[in-house]
């Protein structure tokens, strides 16, 4: 990453921890025309847009990062999460498995992999 690319992108980050989503979502936008296809902006960005009430802009640099890094748990887990607000929860339910099946060591697949599970209706438990 460029420096400039860079120094924008750890900026975003401090705005991410600050809950300044928007703000963020502004300058990694930036970082994302300076480094195309690069996939820590494509997550982070996501993550920005899912955290500002715009899971299917989210969604879209979600599945762009999986494009570049098929093997981003976390970026699975953000599609699950979107997929999962936009009422998509069979979808979901896959990605969460995933990402849980690539990280077994991160709690928090397996806990929205039961999340998920838990909303199914009886008949699609078994």
């Amino acid at each position: 990453m460029s420096c400039g690319a860079y120094e924008l992108y750890q900026e975003a980050r401090q705005l991410l921890r600050e809950s300044r989503h928007r703000e963020a979502i502004s300058l990694l936008e930036r970082v994302k025309r300076l480094e195309p296809g690069r996939g820590s902006v494509l997550e982070t960005l996501g993550i920005a847009y899912y955290n500002s009430g715009r899971p299917g802009m989210a969604m879209r640099e979600f599945e762009e990062a999986l494009e570049v890094d098929p093997t981003n748990h976390f970026a699975r887990y953000g599609l699950s999460r979107c997929l999962f607000r936009g009422g998509h929860l069979r979808q979901a339910i896959g990605q969460a498995k995933l990402a849980a099946v690539m990280a077994p060591e991160v709690e928090l697949y397996a806990e929205a992999l039961r999340r998920y599970r838990s909303e199914l209706p009886e008949e699609g438990k078994g």
